[in-house]
């Protein structure tokens, strides 16, 4: 696709398809398939709501799809299943881009012991001689249950 395309029912399309590609490379371990959704120089900001202690270990910024993937590898490591649910989604294409938010609910199991969050990706998209991709993704996180200690215990 080229950047002068006008957009289309295939564009919204490609997205949702993107966007759902995080999530299954998320849960199946194929962290080159959660790189290839972003834009190499892609900003990722995860932002925990206030009353959640646990944001200030969780909270922070990664740059780069590579990097983004690289750190979903190291927090997964030692958990024995995860289920990453997408939600409610909005896709407004725009002059420079997309804009897209998605409401998701993440599973993260270790053992009997578990971690679920549930928040909002707001995500800025560009469109890339290879497809649409992530260029900006702020994951707002507004409820948890279960124990932090799921990721961080040995």
């Amino acid at each position: 696709m080229s950047d002068t395309s006008a957009p289309d029912d295939s564009d919204r399309t490609e997205i949702y398809d993107l966007l759902t590609a995080y999530a299954f490379g998320l849960d199946r371990r194929d962290f080159a398939r959660v790189a290839s959704v972003f834009t190499e120089d892609a900003e990722v900001h995860n932002v925990f709501d206030a009353y959640l202690s646990e944001g200030e270990k969780f909270s922070g910024l990664t740059t780069g799809g590579s990097a983004v993937a690289d750190g979903a590898r190291q927090l997964f490591s030692n958990l024995d299943a995860t289920q990453h649910l997408l939600g409610a989604q909005s896709v407004d294409i725009t002059d420079t881009g997309a804009k897209a938010s998605t409401q998701i609910v993440a599973h993260h199991h270790r053992g009997t012991d578990y971690y679920h969050t549930g928040g909002t990706y707001e995500d800025d998209l560009v469109r890339t001689p290879d497809g649409w991709r992530i260029s900006r993704r702020t994951l707002r996180i507004s409820w948890t249950t279960g124990s932090p200690q799921v990721f961080l215990a040995p």
